[in-house]
């Protein structure tokens, strides 16, 4: 018998995984016990996270079937990508002793899981739909992805584009994290425009934790270009946390069928119209400073910002179209519907005529 995730069981889980990352991060971060047992707590507990969280993701696709069996088989996949890649690096730092190559095998197992999650994502009932509602979906991850490339290209790939060689290996690695999870957050504001209470608090666990990992990964990226990256380091607890929370959306993972999409409503709520648009202006403000700092966008970065502004006003027709296109009800209220409705009922209602009932 299927046993449920009641609330004090993931309140428990989430204490759990809550405490377990605040220690991680006091004893990586403070270097307790001297820069060799943080190391060996850094990369030796952050295997065991990737492999708990590939152990709990193969559960969870045990309960299920469909599209949800497969998303929950990719993300075990990817999982088991990372927990190898974390296992390879602890192999380098602490029985080899060397320091890890900047490229290394643990880099395949790494970028091997970008892909893999991405169409893990693809496959997940949320970013499934039809029309215009779906349209816009996707041109909101357009336009957040776009914002998001643009200002890592400004402030960490343009700078990393210049100062490396692209046509080496070092330098392709280098880029490819940050390009890969720029395209992970595409799908994530899918996956988040689309889900609903079905399965709301195992995904939102999985959304949480994919950003963790994008943000650890660009991070880590500018820090290497810098050379101020070390190991072990306080951005090192970013990968733990999300090794744990993707463990956590596949503990909270129920079966409830494949009916995960929202109810359509009629008018687009006011977060989903706003949201979108924020790491448009987060672009604007870095365009003012550069301007104001005396520096200049390179073709790169009017390419992407032209392409941010069409982007954005495609996404714009399409709200005003949502709105007031044809066979759009939204701007009737309560009463007109309701009217509506007992009209509709009134119509094919059956008259009765001398005690027989006559349609």
């Amino acid at each position: 018998m299927e046993r449920v995730v009641t609330r004090p069981r993931f309140l428990g889980a989430v204490g759990l995984g809550a405490l377990a990352s605040a220690a991680f991060a006091v004893w990586v971060g403070l270097r307790i016990g001297g820069v060799r047992v943080a190391l060996w707590v850094d990369d030796g507990f952050t295997p065991i996270a990737a492999l708990s969280a590939c152990v709990l993701c193969w559960r969870a696709r045990a309960r299920h079937d469909g599209r949800m069996r497969l998303f929950w088989t990719l993300l075990g996949c990817a999982t088991a990508c990372w927990a190898l890649a974390e296992m390879i690096w602890g192999y380098y730092a602490l029985i080899a002793n060397v320091a890890v190559p900047v490229v290394s095998w643990a880099d395949v197992g790494y970028l091997s899981a970008i892909p893999v999650v991405v169409a893990a994502l693809v496959v997940h009932p949320a970013t499934h739909g039809s029309g215009t509602r779906k349209t816009r979906s996707v041109f909101d991850g357009l336009v957040v992805a776009t914002a998001l490339l643009f200002l890592s290209w400004t402030l960490v790939f343009g700078p990393l584009w210049r100062s490396s060689n692209p046509g080496t290996w070092a330098g392709i690695v280098a880029l490819a994290y940050p390009f890969g999870d720029v395209v992970i957050v595409f799908f994530i504001v899918l996956a988040i425009r689309g889900m609903t209470s079905g399965d709301r608090l195992s995904l939102w666990c999985l959304l949480a934790a994919l950003l963790v990992m994008a943000l650890s990964d660009s991070t880590y990226t500018y820090l290497t270009a810098s050379s101020s990256y070390t190991s072990p380091g306080l951005i090192d607890t970013g990968w733990f946390a999300a090794y744990l929370g993707i463990g956590l959306a596949a503990f909270a993972s129920r079966a409830t069928g494949e009916a995960v999409r929202s109810p359509v409503h009629n008018r687009p709520s006011l977060a989903s119209l706003i949201a979108p648009l924020v790491p448009v202006l987060l672009a604007l403000v870095v365009v003012a400073v550069e301007h104001a700092l005396g520096d200049h966008l390179d073709h790169a970065a009017w390419l992407m910002a032209f392409a941010l502004v069409a982007l954005v006003l495609v996404r714009q027709a399409l709200i005003v179209f949502e709105l007031f296109g044809p066979g759009n009800d939204s701007h009737d209220g309560p009463r007109e519907r309701i009217t509506h409705a007992a009209l509709r009922e009134d119509l094919t209602a059956p008259v009765r005529l001398g005690g027989y009932e006559s349609h």
